[in-house]
């Protein structure tokens, strides 16, 4: 992409976020628009044809009379005895795998989904893809996903069930040591059509994701990224690919999201990591770490599939650190400043048990955006405009 396009569709994204943030809520769902007469539809048509803007896959219609506006709740059914538990499924990984996320920064945690979870996880992403939330008009339109929505969990209980009662969170607390997990941000992402080049993670909500964890010396990981495919890699394209031990470079500037290897100082960092993960697997990174993923050659998966949900987590006993940074996954209202304690139900508590009173916030629709979130994340552009420019480079 040329910086030109890159930055036009960065703005176009955030501008069509930001107008979602301050237009819907989860506490009291809208009654969508009017559809248009069907000769104002055709010309609606014709005009996004003429402008060249890519059509939805799978069906994905996302004409605001066609999206949904409030709390959703899919019905797919549990693994047995799954909500009974009320807690993490168990799961348990090896000194190996601890070894290699500090060393590396990144490590793939083989068959963490059985199939019961594969299956579930599978059904309410198809799901909400086949029933399109208002939250992911933004990603949708850019086509650069055929699907992709920003905080799922909250408008969607079959997601929240996931984080609630899947082994997940257990294999995060395993790897990182912690004792509490909370989850800072999450995305549903459905086929990168344009795949991503070599950048760092660094929309990972309201924390400070990039301390800690860098080798077995450094204080423990305040934070993880994490991946959960649910379909196998294709042979010749969508494997994640991380510069090797690049966790622990200086040179790249916390806000900055695209790189160069060559002129951010990463060739320091000459060997790759590449992972093939299959259906049901796991990834875990330092946010810091710098990874890439290309897509098809085409730019179209066609019949195969690339469904993943990913997000991070803040480890242990973590604190509210916005840092002036505009933040997707920080557009509610909360009433946390920096350094308070990251207790609410916006950042949900996953381990080792999810809290009573968040759940209940949460399924009364109060886990959403409202016009203070948008005034915060308005508030806080100008500050960020370092990490939107990165995306023309």
């Amino acid at each position: 992409r040329t910086a030109g396009t890159s930055l036009a569709c960065a703005s176009v994204m955030l501008a069509a976020v930001v107008v979602g943030a301050s237009a819907f809520s989860l506490q009291a769902p809208l009654h969508p628009p009017t559809p248009p007469t069907a000769g104002a539809a055709r010309s609606a048509v014709q005009d996004r044809l003429r402008a060249g803007v890519p059509g939805m896959k799978w069906d994905i219609d996302i004409a605001p009379w066609k999206l949904e506006y409030g709390l959703q709740e899919p019905v797919v059914a549990l693994p047995a005895g799954a909500e009974a538990r009320g807690k993490p499924a168990p799961f348990s990984v090896t000194d190996a795998q601890r070894a290699q996320l500090l060393e590396d920064g990144a490590v793939l945690i083989p068959g963490l989904l059985s199939e019961e979870w594969l299956a579930y996880l599978r059904g309410i992403t198809e799901w909400q893809v086949a029933n399109p939330h208002v939250w992911s008009v933004a990603g949708v339109a850019s086509g650069l996903y055929d699907y992709i929505q920003r905080s799922v969990w909250a408008s969607n209980t079959g997601f929240a069930k996931f984080m609630y009662y899947s082994p997940l969170a257990s294999a995060l607390a395993d790897v990182s040591g912690a004792n509490e997990l909370r989850l800072a941000t999450d995305l549903l992402m459905v086929n990168p059509n344009k795949g991503f080049k070599w950048h760092q993670d660094n929309q990972n909500g309201p924390i400070d994701a990039f301390a800690g964890g860098r080798d077995a010396q450094d204080a423990p990981h305040k934070a993880l990224r994490w991946w959960v495919t649910m379909d196998d890699t294709p042979a010749d394209h969508g494997a994640p690919v991380y510069l090797k031990g690049s966790h622990r470079n200086t040179a790249v500037s916390p806000d900055a999201v695209f790189v160069d290897l060559e002129r951010d100082g990463l060739l320091a960092y000459p060997d790759l990591l590449e992972f093939r993960p299959k259906a049901g697997d796991l990834i875990v990174w330092h946010a810091r770490a710098i990874h890439k993923i290309d897509g098809p050659a085409d730019q179209d998966w066609g019949k195969s599939k690339r469904r993943v949900l990913g997000g991070t987590v803040a480890c242990g006993k973590a604190t509210y650190e916005s840092m002036g940074r505009a933040l997707f996954s920080d557009m509610g209202t909360h009433g946390l400043s920096d350094g308070d304690a990251l207790e609410h139900p916006l950042f949900p508590r996953i381990y080792p048990s999810p809290d009573p009173h968040e759940m209940r916030d949460r399924q009364a629709g109060k886990c959403t955006r409202t016009m203070e979130g948008m005034g915060r994340l308005m508030g806080n552009i100008a500050s960020s405009a370092r990490e939107m420019l990165s995306f023309a480079k």
